[in-house]
């Protein structure tokens, strides 16, 4: 990478991912770190925009899993370490079959890392309403994807031109 090209994502990342954590709160997102994850997830897979919105759409699925297995946990009248290998067996199995089977629609480890990120943020913040808290995951997560990864990417090739 040249100069120019190390100083102008350096520029960018220093401005958009910060506007996005200060603004995040006033939109109502209480988990707006959630992109840099998501973001850094996509950085790595090679910032391809092929790919993005399988990655979108693996991430969300992660946050539903997510929110099942939390919903689950909550009302199981079984041993909870039981039950929680258990769910976590089935619902990693579905993921993997699902995903695989529908390469197109879903991207394995963005499902598989937006669930572990969903269940990390659910198990942290027990006030906020859970059905919120998920939906406020996901919203992160396609920012993460499409403004903090995909439209840094693109505005830092243009630039670059």
């Amino acid at each position: 990478m040249s100069r120019k090209e190390i100083l102008t994502l350096a520029l960018l990342i220093a401005v958009m991912p910060p506007a996005w954590a200060v603004i995040s709160p006033y939109l109502g997102n209480t988990v707006g770190p959630v992109a840099l994850i998501t973001a850094g997830i996509y950085g790595a897979n090679g910032n391809k925009w092929e790919d993005a919105h399988k990655m979108a759409l693996g991430f969300l699925a992660g946050d539903i899993w997510a929110y099942a297995v939390t919903v689950i946990m909550s009302v199981t009248p079984f041993n909870a370490d039981l039950t929680l290998f258990a769910v976590l067996a089935v619902f990693g199995f579905l993921a993997v079959v699902i995903s695989q089977s529908l390469p197109s629609f879903f991207n394995m480890p963005a499902w598989l890392a937006g669930w572990a990120i969903g269940m990390l943020a659910m198990n942290l913040d027990k006030v906020t309403p859970l059905m919120s808290l998920t939906a406020q995951i996901g919203a992160a997560m396609l920012v993460g994807v499409y403004y903090v990864g995909a439209l840094i990417d693109k505005i830092h090739h243009i630039i670059n031109k």
